[in-house]
C-alpha cells in the first residue's frame, strides 16, 4: 500500500508538471507564433530513365525547375552567395532525383578526398541534400557527397538539433568535374525515403554546398545564420510529387561470422573457435510504419572505440552506438535531458523494432532480449556504481506529436522505458518532453521523468530538465536548470550521477569582421551552480570565454577558468581548482589535412584522495594524406597530476589511437588500428596500496569488401596485452572473418 501510494504521488506530480509545462506552452504559442516566410520549388516528372553520372545530361534535366538564389551562412551570415549554385529535382515511381550544380572560377583548388562513409565533412568540397519526408519539420534524412562521390548519410533531430550519421540510407552519387563548375546526381530511393502516405501535399528540404578555400564557404537554399537554433522551420518546400506507389517490401540480411580467439594468461594458453549465423529483416508494410527484426545478430564491432581516460574519474562513460539494429529512428530516441543508451544492451539474443512516422506523429517501440554479461550502472551523488549484468529484457517505447501544423514550432512527446532482469528485478521509466520554437532565434525546451526501481527494494525517483536558448547571430544567450533526485535511475540510458540540482547560464556577443584571419569574434561568459539533494555545494564556476572562427576552417576557444570550485566526496573539502584551458582546430591543407589540439594546466582534484594536484593536460589529433588513396588520423591523450609541494608526479595516464585507411578500389579497402594506453601512479603519493603501472595495447588489422549496403565480406586479426604490476599479464589474439548479404524480396 505504502508503495502504491508513493507511485500514486509520482504520478500525480508528472502529471501536474506536465500540466503547467502545456499550459505555459499553449500561452506563449498564442502570442509568439509567427510564420516563417519559405520558399517553393517544383520537382519535376522524369519521362526518361535518370543516368547517375554526374554530369547532368539528361533532357529531363533542363525542364526541371531551378533554385538558384542561394544565401551564404558562413562566415557571412544570411549574405547572398558569392559563387552560383543551382539545385533542382527529378522524380519517377521509384525514386527522388537531386541534381546540383557548384560554379568554381578555380577548379583545380576543388578538395575532393578519397573518405570512408559518412566521413564527408566542412572541409571537402561537398553537397549536402536535407529532405523533410513528412513535412512536419521535426525530423529530416540527409544525404552527403563530396566533389570526388564518396558519401555520408544520417538523421537530423531537429528538437535536440543533432545529426547522427549512424543510420545508412541506400543511395547512389555520383560527380563530375568540368572547367568552371563540378556537378553531382543522387538517386535516393522512395523505399529510403521515411514518406508516409498519402503522400503529403509538400515535403520540406535544404541544400547546403561547402566550399573550403582559404575560409570555409556554406551557402544555403534556406536562408539561414552560422548557428541558428532551428533549421527545418525555414527550410524550403518541395512541391509537384504526386502518383507515388505505396513503399513497402521486405529486405532480409542473413550473416554468418567466424572468430578463432586464443588467449594466455599468465603463461597458460586456450584457445576457442566460434561461428554464429544470422539474419535482419527489415519490412515496410506501409509507407508509414518499417519493422525490424533481428535474430542472433552479429554485434561485433569492426572498428575498436576510441580509448577514453579514466583513472581519475568516477563516473561511468560514454561510448557510441554503431551497431545497425539500434539505428533505424535512432532520432527518436534523444531526448531534450535523457537520452537512450543502447550500449547498454550488451549481447542481444534477438530484437523486434517498430517505426511509424507521419506528418501528424513519429513513434517507435523497440524490445530487446539481452543475454547480458556486461553492467549495469548506478548512479550516486558523487560516484558511478556497478553490478554484473544478468539476462534482461529491454523495451522502449516513444511517441512525438509536432505543434503547429507543420510550421516547426514545436512538439510534445512522451517515454516508456522497461528492463526487466532474470532475477525479477526490474527498472520503469514514465517521461514526457516539449519543446517550442516560437521563431529562428528562440527555443524552449524541457522534460520530466519519473522511475521505478525495484532491486530488493521498490524505490522511486524524478528528473526535471528545462533550458532556454536565445541566438540571433549576434547575441547568444542560454540558460537551464535539471534535477536528479536521488532515486532516479535509467538503466536503458546511460546515468552516472544523481541526487543534485544544477542551474547554468551562457550570455555570448560575436563579432563578424570582415577580409581577417578571424571572421567570427565570440567574447563569452558561462556559469554553472550544482548542489547536492541536501543542498551542499558540488560545482560551482564563472568563466569568460573568447572564441573566434577564422581562415582554414580553424577554431579557437580560450577559457580562464579562475572561479572554479568543486567537491567529489561526501563529506569532503571544498576544493579550489583554478585552470585555463585552449582549443584550437584548423585545416591546414596538402598533406596536414586537419589538426586540433585541448589543453589544460592549472590545478585539479586527485578523486582517489580528495586532494589537490597540479594538472597538465594535453590532447591532440587530425588527419594526414601522404598520398591520395592513404589516410593517416592519430590521436593522443595525456593527463597528469603532481604534488601542488615540490611537483613530484601522483598520476600519469596516456591513450593513444592511430588509424590508417589505404583505398585499395572504390569497393575495397584496408584498415589498421593502433591503441595504446598507459595509467601510473606514484605508490609514495597515496598512503594505500596502488597499481603502480596499468597498460594495453591493440592492433587491428581488416580487409573489407563491399558491393552495397548491407553487402560487404569483411576478415581481419585483432591482438591485445593487458599488463599490470604485480597482476596478471593477458594475450589476446583473434582471427574473425565476417559476411553479409541483403536481398529485397
Amino acid at each position: 500500500m505504502r508503495q502504491a501510494v508513493k507511485l500514486g504521488a509520482l504520478s500525480i506530480f508528472i502529471m501536474t508538471k506536465f500540466i503547467r509545462l502545456s499550459a505555459l506552452l499553449l500561452a506563449a504559442t498564442s502570442t509568439l507564433l509567427t510564420t516563417n516566410a519559405v520558399q517553393a520549388l517544383q520537382a519535376v516528372r522524369a519521362s526518361a530513365a535518370i543516368s547517375i553520372d554526374g554530369k547532368l545530361d539528361d533532357a529531363d534535366w533542363q525542364r526541371a525547375p531551378l533554385a538558384d538564389r542561394w544565401t551564404e551562412n558562413m562566415p557571412n551570415e544570411k549574405a547572398p552567395a558569392r559563387f552560383k549554385t543551382e539545385v533542382r529535382f527529378l522524380y519517377d515511381q521509384n525514386a527522388l532525383y537531386v541534381g546540383m550544380k557548384a560554379f568554381d572560377p578555380d577548379v583545380s583548388k576543388i578538395d575532393a578526398p578519397f573518405v570512408r562513409r559518412d566521413k564527408v565533412f566542412g572541409t571537402q568540397d561537398n553537397f549536402v541534400v536535407w529532405i523533410d519526408p513528412t513535412g512536419a519539420r521535426k525530423f529530416a534524412q540527409f544525404f552527403r557527397v563530396n566533389a570526388r562521390g564518396f558519401v555520408a548519410d544520417g538523421s537530423w533531430n531537429e528538437d535536440t538539433s543533432s545529426e547522427d550519421f549512424s543510420p545508412d540510407y541506400d543511395f547512389e552519387a555520383a560527380t563530375h568535374i568540368d572547367r568552371d563548375f563540378w556537378s553531382a546526381e543522387m538517386r535516393i530511393p522512395w523505399t529510403s525515403l521515411r514518406v508516409p502516405q498519402p503522400l503529403p501535399e509538400k515535403l520540406t528540404f535544404i541544400v547546403f554546398r561547402n566550399m573550403p578555400r582559404e575560409t570555409r564557404i556554406r551557402s544555403s537554399t534556406a536562408v539561414l545564420g552560422r548557428e541558428p537554433t532551428c533549421f527545418l522551420c525555414v527550410a524550403d518546400e518541395l512541391t509537384g510529387i504526386s502518383g507515388i506507389p505505396k513503399t513497402s517490401g521486405v529486405t532480409v540480411t542473413p550473416f554468418a561470422s567466424g572468430t578463432f580467439t586464443q588467449e594466455k594468461v599468465n603463461g597458460k594458453t586456450t584457445s576457442e573457435s566460434k561461428f554464429n549465423a544470422g539474419a535482419d529483416v527489415k519490412w515496410r508494410p506501409t509507407s508509414q510504419w518499417v519493422i525490424d527484426g533481428t535474430f542472433r545478430p552479429d554485434f561485433s564491432q569492426l572498428e575498436l572505440d576510441q580509448p577514453q581516460l579514466k583513472s581519475n574519474t568516477r563516473f561511468a562513460i560514454y561510448q557510441q552506438e554503431k551497431r545497425p539494429f539500434f539505428l533505424e529512428g535512432s532520432d527518436l530516441l534523444s531526448l531534450v535531458g535523457d537520452s537512450i543508451y543502447t550500449r547498454s544492451i550488451t549481447d542481444p539474443l534477438w530484437g523486434a523494432r517498430a517505426t511509424y512516422r507521419s506528418e501528424s506523429a513519429d513513434a517507435t517501440v523497440i524490445t530487446v532480449a539481452d543475454r547480458g554479461g556486461g553492467v549495469v550502472v548506478l548512479p550516486n551523488t558523487y560516484f558511478s556504481d556497478f553490478r554484473n549484468q544478468g539476462r534482461s529484457q529491454s523495451t522502449i517505447a516513444r511517441v512525438r506529436i509536432p505543434l503547429g501544423g507543420g510550421s516547426g514550432t514545436g512538439s510534445v512527446g512522451a517515454l516508456l522505458s522497461d528492463r526487466t532482469y532474470e532475477d525479477d528485478s526490474s527498472n520503469r521509466v514514465v517521461a514526457v518532453d516539449a519543446n517550442f520554437k516560437p521563431n529562428d532565434s528562440t527555443r524552449l525546451r524541457a522534460q520530466l521523468a519519473g522511475s521505478q526501481t525495484r532491486d530488493g527494494t521498490r524505490r522511486g525517483g524524478h528528473n526535471f530538465f528545462t533550458d532556454a536558448l536565445y541566438d540571433d547571430g549576434t547575441d547568444h544567450l542560454y540558460a537551464n536548470y535539471s534535477e536528479f533526485s536521488p532515486n532516479y535511475r535509467f538503466d536503458n540510458a546511460l546515468i552516472s550521477q544523481n541526487g543534485f540540482r544544477s542551474t547554468s547560464a551562457e550570455l555570448w556577443r560575436c563579432f563578424k569582421p570582415k577580409d581577417q584571419f578571424l571572421n567570427n569574434i565570440c567574447p563569452s561568459i558561462n556559469a554553472r551552480e550544482t548542489r547536492s539533494w541536501q543542498n551542499v555545494a558540488l560545482q560551482r564556476y564563472v568563466t569568460p570565454g573568447l572564441f573566434a572562427n577564422g581562415l582554414r576552417n580553424s577554431e579557437w576557444n580560450l577559457q580562464p577558468r579562475f572561479v572554479n570550485y568543486r567537491r567529489v566526496q561526501e563529506g569532503g573539502r571544498w576544493h579550489h581548482t583554478p585552470a585555463v584551458f585552449f582549443h584550437g582546430e584548423g585545416s591546414p591543407g596538402g598533406t596536414l589535412r586537419s589538426v586540433w589540439t585541448d589543453i589544460e594546466v592549472g590545478r585539479s582534484i586527485d578523486v582517489a584522495t580528495d586532494s589537490l594536484a597540479k594538472l597538465s593536460s594535453i590532447a591532440f589529433g587530425g588527419t594526414l594524406r601522404p598520398f591520395e588513396r592513404i589516410e593517416i588520423e592519430p590521436y593522443v591523450n595525456d593527463f597528469r597530476l603532481f604534488n601542488i609541494n615540490g611537483g613530484q608526479w601522483r598520476l600519469i595516464e596516456r591513450t593513444s589511437q592511430l588509424t590508417g585507411v589505404a583505398y585499395l578500389t572504390a569497393r575495397d579497402s584496408l584498415r589498421l588500428i593502433a591503441q595504446y594506453t598507459l595509467s601510473k601512479r606514484n605508490p609514495v603519493a597515496y598512503s594505500f596500496p596502488v597499481t603502480e603501472r596499468a597498460q594495453t595495447d591493440a592492433l587491428s588489422l581488416v580487409y573489407s569488401h563491399k558491393r552495397g549496403l548491407g553487402r560487404e565480406f569483411d576478415v581481419g586479426i585483432t591482438r591485445s596485452n593487458e599488463r599490470a604490476a604485480l597482476q596478471s599479464t593477458r594475450s589476446t589474439t583473434e582471427i574473425f572473418a565476417k559476411l553479409s548479404w541483403a536481398m529485397s524480396l
